[in-house]
């Protein structure tokens, strides 16, 4: 589906997300679009209890089984399971019972690439949290493995899927800031990004991303979704990657960077500059597109764009995009962009999981499927490896998927 035409159909989202090509289509696997999705959970820490929280109202999936190795937080999971679901301490119990028609990967970082091979073992669906994995040549072994099955591999990048970036999306792409030749990100935030321990021996199981052995850190637990979005919006990935980073202020036995500060850069020429502090949270969560025609700035639910000084023609070709009117640009404010379509209360998270769905249920391919999963986990391995070694990182060839 060509993308003017997925945004003419957003106000289909609360019914379900209209994406997707047939590239995995295998008619013999299709299950009615009524039908449920019976789902695992294997890891069930914050992100995997948050969306066991969420499929509970989605009437399309049923959470039917659930793996952790922390015997209270599979406890606290199983409340929100269904009530028939099974408790499996052992992910791989979890992946032989033929109950479970999917899963959803939700452990740490370092664990992704095993976890979801043996998935793809056991025949079932992913559902693969973000980043896909830590290494590079575990995200080109995905891509072989899962092109290999005719099953659904999806990599939970929820941003792309929310409706106001794909409004921002189209804004972009139909050239109405014109060329970009520079994007400024920060997510910011004053706070040591720990959770709390019920007992010392649990510090690395539930504080995992402080340690560069299962964590890529700020780069890959945030930046991660910029750097996806950006990439899928130009339909690159960055040549170069150059940054630094430190463990600066949180002296408090941490590996992963309490600060970093990365810079991409694109074969068109373009420059993506991303910051992430863990001291200072001044305006947050911010993403700019700086073009020549102007400039968009984006929250995580709102945006604006501010127009550069153009003559009455420039406006008039401009005006009416997202609720543009010249008066806004002829003062300099910014004018709101508005999404249409999207349903009250939900998140880039529904909007994934309906995209899942209708590629388990219908054998489409999602929107952030294996392949865009592994450019963006290859992009942020770049970003980690010239925060933590220095020097340059180059893209290679045998990257490409």
């Amino acid at each position: 589906m060509d993308r003017r035409k997925f945004l003419e159909n957003s106000a289909l989202l609360g019914t379900g997300l209209l994406v997707g090509t047939d590239a995995f289509a295998h008619p013999k696997h299709r299950i009615s679009p009524n039908d449920t999705i019976q789902i695992g959970v294997i890891g069930t820490g914050d992100r995997g209890g948050g969306m066991i929280r969420i499929m509970k109202n989605l009437p399309q999936f049923k959470v039917v089984a659930c793996s952790d190795v922390l015997d209270f937080r599979l406890e606290k999971a199983m409340k929100n399971a269904d009530s028939s679901a099974k408790a499996y301490p052992n992910y791989q119990d979890l992946l032989a019972d033929k109950n479970v028609d999917a899963v959803l990967i939700a452990t740490p970082l370092s664990t992704h690439h095993q976890v979801a091979i043996d998935a793809i073992k056991a025949g079932k669906h992913i559902y693969c949290e973000k980043t896909m994995t830590y290494q590079i040549d575990e995200a080109l072994d995905l891509v072989k493995k899962a092109k290999a099955v005719d099953k659904v591999f999806m990599v939970g990048h929820q941003y792309r899927y929310m409706p106001l970036y794909f409004k921002v999306a189209d804004v972009i792409r139909n050239g109405y800031i014109g060329d970009i030749s520079n994007i400024y990100v920060q997510w910011n935030r004053n706070g040591d990004w720990r959770r709390p321990v019920p007992a010392p021996q649990y510090e690395r199981a539930i504080n995992w991303r402080m340690y560069t052995e299962y964590s890529g850190g700020l780069t890959a637990e945030l930046h991660s979704h910029q750097i996806d979005f950006v990439n899928w919006v130009f339909d690159q990935a960055p040549k170069q990657v150059a940054g630094f980073g430190g463990v600066d202020y949180w002296k408090d036995g941490r590996e992963t960077f309490d600060n970093v500060n990365t810079i991409m850069s694109y074969p068109n020429g373009m420059k993506l500059n991303l910051i992430s502090l863990t001291s200072n949270a001044h305006e947050g969560y911010l993403f700019k597109f700086k073009g020549s025609k102007g400039t968009i700035e984006l929250k995580m639910r709102e945006g604006w764009v501010y127009y550069e000084r153009m003559n009455k023609k420039e406006l008039g070709m401009v005006d009416g995009v997202s609720g543009a009117t010249k008066a806004y640009a002829e003062k300099g404010e910014g004018i709101p962009i508005k999404a249409q379509g999207g349903k009250e209360g939900w998140e880039g998270s529904h909007y994934a999981l309906m995209d899942f769905h209708k590629a388990v249920t219908e054998s489409t391919t999602p929107y952030s499927n294996v392949q865009t999963g592994a450019k963006a986990a290859i992009s942020v391995r770049m970003a980690i490896d010239a925060l933590r070694e220095g020097g340059v990182q180059q893209w290679l060839d045998r990257y490409n998927v």
